[in-house]
Parts: C-alpha cells; sequence; structure tokens
C-alpha cells in the first residue's frame, strides 16, 4: 500500500527546513514529489522512510562538519571557563 505523505507530513517526518528539502530534491539527492491533481502533490512515505534510512546508515560516529567560531559571538558570547 502507498503511503502518500504532504508537505507537513515530510516537514515532520524530516528535521530539515522546507528550502533544505527542496535544493536536495532538485539536486536529486531527495525522494521526488508526485502530483495527484494539478495542485496538490505529495511524496511517497515508504521512499522518504528509505531515504532516511540510508542516511542513517552512512552517518558518520562523530561530527565532522564545520563548527561555528562561537568565540567570535558578540551576543551570547562563550566564557573561557566553559570552553
Amino acid at each position: 500500500m502507498k503511503n502518500a505523505l504532504s508537505k507537513k507530513q515530510v516537514l515532520e517526518m524530516v528535521p530539515l527546513s522546507w528550502s533544505t528539502i527542496d535544493r536536495l530534491e532538485q539536486a536529486g539527492e531527495f525522494p521526488p514529489r508526485f502530483y495527484i491533481t494539478d495542485r496538490r502533490c505529495a511524496w511517497n512515505g515508504d521512499q522518504i522512510e528509505e531515504w532516511l534510512d540510508k542516511r542513517q546508515a552512512n552517518s558518520p560516529a562523530e561530527f565532522t562538519g564545520k563548527k561555528p567560531p562561537v568565540e567570535q559571538r558578540v551576543f551570547r558570547p562563550v566564557s573561557s571557563a566553559a570552553a
């Protein structure tokens, strides 16, 4: 049985912003939407779950991304004792 998800349901299921999901979809890195009517689109829930499973399986054990320079904060400076 197909599980058609609305945009709202996709946003509840995937912890990313809509602009990030849209960018990934346009790059072919996120399951594509399909159109139910002229104005209504949906996503296949099974494909979304498979995509999340692949992301989890390929996730590194530790964060390897770029960390922001928190020591340069102006509004919420980091104290030297907490660092």
